[in-house]
């Protein structure tokens, strides 16, 4: 089995940096949103509302004390719509993804993270994607009605596996990041986060601070292929994705 490596157990300076940490990130929350909402008075693109994103993000990732690497940023191209798939191992995937990739991006998210204070009011009027869980119908559908919102430079980030892993494999995917890259004809970009998992496992609130590595790879054209493609290009994101996983032994804990 492929995994990323088991997060470290916390020490006494993760839990006493985390207890300075946690309220310092709900002040950004607080902050940015409230000047994302602002923005959005006057910016119905949510370009303005993404830079305040990325200003969050950014600061999440320093207080974390994870500082993010980014590999691949030449494989881009301007101006370009995309859909980004990413592993997604822990919270702090987000916070890399919007922070750190030089392009207009719009969550596929979970319908209830919408409706959380500030956040939610934040990823409403930003024009980022609320996708219900509740059947695969249902969350296909939600994708559908984010098609308008992937051109003129503007890209969608999506999970493919759905949740974060809770053992450090890659999981199975949900076909709606595909089905939409097909519809809106835009190239999808496998990105591997590594690291974010040993920094923030998921069922934790403490912090391990280490530096996280995000690898983009070369965009995989759809500009011809139908549904009947989309096992294919499933396993072709799969692979360039299990590059930076390694192979383990152990039993999960």
């Amino acid at each position: 089995m492929q995994r990323t490596p088991e997060p470290k157990k916390p020490t006494l300076f993760n839990y006493l940096h985390s207890i300075v940490a946690i309220p310092l990130i709900y002040l950004y929350t607080i902050i940015m949103a409230s000047l994302s909402l602002i923005f959005s008075l006057f910016d119905k693109s949510g370009r303005k509302q993404h830079w305040c994103a990325q200003v969050w993000c950014k600061l999440i990732a320093n207080t974390a004390l994870a500082p993010v690497r980014v590999h691949g940023l030449e494989n881009l191209k301007p101006n370009t719509s995309y859909v980004f798939l990413s592993t997604h191992q822990s919270y702090m995937d987000i916070p890399a993804m919007l922070g750190y990739l030089p392009v207009q991006l719009r969550i596929a998210a979970k319908k209830s993270l919408f409706k959380v204070p500030f956040m939610g009011w934040h990823l409403g009027r930003a024009g980022h994607i609320p996708i219900d869980r509740s059947s695969t119908e249902k969350a296909i559908e939600s994708m559908k009605r984010a098609e308008d919102k992937i051109r003129d430079g503007v890209c969608a980030f999506v999970f493919p596996e759905g949740t974060r892993s809770t053992d450090g494999a890659l999981h199975d995917f949900k076909k709606g990041g595909f089905k939409l890259a097909l519809s809106v004809k835009a190239p999808i970009v496998p990105v591997s986060i590594i690291g974010s998992r040993q920094v923030l496992p998921k069922d934790s609130i403490i912090f391990r601070g280490q530096p996280i590595e995000m690898y983009v790879e070369v965009p995989i054209e759809t500009e011809g292929l139908s549904d009947e493609d989309i096992p294919m290009l499933m396993e072709n994101v799969r692979e360039e994705m299990l590059k930076y996983f390694v192979s383990t032994d152990y039993r999960i804990r």
